[in-house]
């Protein structure tokens, strides 16, 4: 019997053994793979990637625990609470782990590349041109500091930027915290995005938020961040937050005459899928969500993915899958701290002007994003509609093609996918066609595509040669209308 019993003994653990070996030969052996795999792929578009992106996390960390700056706010918000600073340690522990990323080339290269190209192409006609990117990128000053100033639409916004800028950077965001839960939160550590708290009062959270910045930037890291601080409620630019700028800026208290390259992207979508959220936000009817209402929010999209996901296989089974309508990004030159600032340093200046002065920056900032961002159909769409109570099919016809023609005046990004290309062509092939022809049959294109997306969501119908707009589209169609309106103040028209 003992013989019996060592014997299974041994083939049992001869048997874990065996398992253990032969996962870790296929678990190391995929890792190597998927690497080698994410390098060639730098490789073969030329990618630059920063010093930064292989900082080890546990460095960094450690680097945090030691900074001056943080163990001199430490010991002051322990003496204005009456606290040993031993107490508040373990808070400022808590905090470096909360922000610091760990960024993992094959997770981006390879899980956020698939994941960003499947659901940028499934959703949306990408409307990108790549050369935009490279020539900004080619305009920053050696040894500058690039940062890639954006404006925030939608929370795909994280995935289309990523989808678009993949050939060209490693990208990281600052990342509000409605993505830390499970499994977002292990997928943007690795995607190298860092958390912000929004709204957090303790100074001691933003001397640690703010060191890791300065931080990363001192060694290269390029980065990208949303100038308004969160999604638009309106359709209009909100305005500037200056914190992660000011932090930015202070990185020149230690690197004396570093140069930051601010580079603005717009970014605009023909559908925002949260569109009737954020109005509903815009218009106070909806309270800030309790913890209680997250978890059953999350636990609706739970389960409901299934059957989501369910019915849009089978839509393109049976070749039926309709895309959203255009998601558009457009990249200018980079804007440098020194001609924002006109060569003072900023960062010396006393407390209160030292803010003053970032704000005058970031709004600065702010306009040039609001000049790169695109107009697609819809917004143009929108735009022309609303501008007067002639709704027919030639009133609104023309206004589109005026609005088209003072968004060119403007200097606006027509962001146009691939039907008006082969429109292009067609017309190419006519000798002597007229620019005002050329113009209105533009202008039917953004009219029908436009007109049919809309329709499509119940927003207006089209009945008796003009469009009308249904009880509850009213919003939402000035929401698109608001994210272009800008540009017309800077058209010659």
């Amino acid at each position: 019997m003992p013989q019996t019993v060592i014997g299974w003994t041994l083939t049992v653990l001869g048997a874990v053994a065996g398992y253990e070996l032969v996962r870790h030969a296929v678990v190391s052996g995929a890792r190597r793979r998927l690497r080698e795999g994410a390098l060639a792929f730098t490789r073969r578009h030329n990618i630059r990637l920063d010093s930064a992106r292989f900082i080890d996390r546990a460095w960094l960390r450690e680097q945090l625990l030691l900074d001056s700056e943080i163990d001199h706010a430490l010991v002051a918000s322990a003496e204005e609470q009456g606290l040993p600073p031993a107490v508040l340690r373990p808070r400022v522990e808590l905090y470096i782990d909360e922000i610091v990323p760990a960024f993992s080339l094959t997770a981006y290269y390879r899980v956020a590349a698939v994941l960003a190209r499947g659901i940028s192409t499934f959703a949306y006609e990408v409307v990108f041109d790549r050369a935009e990117v490279d020539r900004a990128v080619a305009q920053v000053p050696p040894g500058a500091v690039a940062v890639y100033v954006i404006n925030h639409r939608s929370n795909a916004d994280f995935v289309v930027l990523t989808y678009g800028l993949l050939r060209h950077v490693a990208l990281s965001y600052a990342v509000g915290e409605w993505a830390r839960v499970w499994p977002l939160d292990a997928l943007f550590r690795a995607f190298g995005g860092y958390f912000v708290r929004r709204g957090e009062k303790d100074r001691l959270y933003h001397k640690v938020l703010e060191r890791y910045v300065q931080r990363i930037l001192a060694k290269g890291g390029v980065t990208g961040f949303f100038i308004e601080g969160g999604l638009s409620r309106d359709g209009r630019l909100r305005p500037p937050k200056a914190g992660l700028l000011d932090y930015m800026i202070g990185l020149q208290r230690e690197n004396a005459g570093r140069e930051i390259a601010f580079i603005p992207v717009g970014i605009n979508y023909d559908r925002v899928l949260e569109d009737r959220h954020l109005l509903a936000e815009a218009g106070g009817r909806k309270a800030r969500p309790t913890l209680l209402d997250k978890g059953a929010s999350a636990l609706k999209l739970l389960l409901r993915l299934p059957v989501l996901i369910g019915a849009n296989l089978v839509k393109v089974a049976l070749r039926s899958h309709r895309k959203l309508g255009y998601a558009a990004i457009s990249v200018g030159s980079p804007v440098l701290l020194s001609t924002l600032c006109g060569g003072d340093p900023v960062c010396r200046l006393p407390e209160e002007e030292r803010r003053l002065r970032v704000k005058e920056i970031a709004e600065r900032l702010l306009e040039s994003v609001a000049e790169q961002i695109p107009a697609t159909p819809v917004p143009v769409f929108c735009l022309a509609l609303l501008q007067d109570e002639d709704r027919g099919d030639r009133a609104v016809l023309e206004r589109i093609r005026r609005t088209l023609a003072a968004l060119r005046d403007a200097g606006a990004s027509l962001a146009f996918g691939l039907a008006f290309p082969r429109l292009n062509e067609a017309r190419s092939t006519i000798p002597g066609l007229e620019d005002e022809v050329e113009g209105e049959n533009e202008a039917e294109m953004v009219l029908t595509l436009a007109g049919f997306a809309l329709e499509r969501r119940g927003l207006l119908s089209h009945r008796a040669g003009a469009f009308h707009v249904e009880r509850d589209g009213e919003e939402v169609l000035k929401y698109y209308a608001r994210s272009i309106e800008h540009h017309l103040g800077r058209s010659g028209r």
